[in-house]
């Protein structure tokens, strides 16, 4: 479960495309004692069959997920500069430069809410990845 696809939602951007949120199973294990039952909101995410994925751990148990599991898209970029030196004398020179950062103009998505019992797990709230130019002139002597 470490790669997804970014889709767009009418909500915005989605990393986790065909999951679902579903119920919990471990609000069976929860008494119905001080209204304790109708307050469980854990969530479980299931594939588009219902086979369950992730679910929450047992009361006083901890889960077997490790850290870093689920991984956010990748980064794409392609960055080019581009150099002219002119000699004026022995010891001078004109330097003119040009960078283009992420000249392709791809977008870099940023992580996904990975937090299962969220309303907004799989959602991804930042993205980067505007073509920069900067020019600049030297005098070198």
């Amino acid at each position: 479960m470490s790669a997804g696809q970014v889709t767009r939602v009418a909500s915005g951007v989605n990393y986790f495309s065909g999951f679902k949120q579903v119920t919990d199973p471990g609000v069976g294990a929860v008494t119905s004692l001080q209204s304790t039952q109708g307050s469980y909101s854990n969530l479980a995410l299931a594939d588009s069959s219902g086979q369950l994925l992730l679910v929450n751990p047992t009361a006083g148990k901890l889960g077997t997920l490790g850290q870093y599991w689920i991984q956010g898209p990748g980064n794409i970029s392609l960055d080019m500069n581009l150099i002219k030196r002119v000699r004026i004398t022995e010891r001078k020179e004109f330097e003119l430069r040009l960078d283009a950062i992420n000249i392709l103009n791809h977008p870099n998505f940023g992580n996904p809410n990975t937090e299962i019992n969220s309303t907004s797990f799989g959602r991804i709230t930042s993205a980067t990845g505007s073509r920069t130019f900067v020019a600049n002139a030297r005098l070198n002597f």
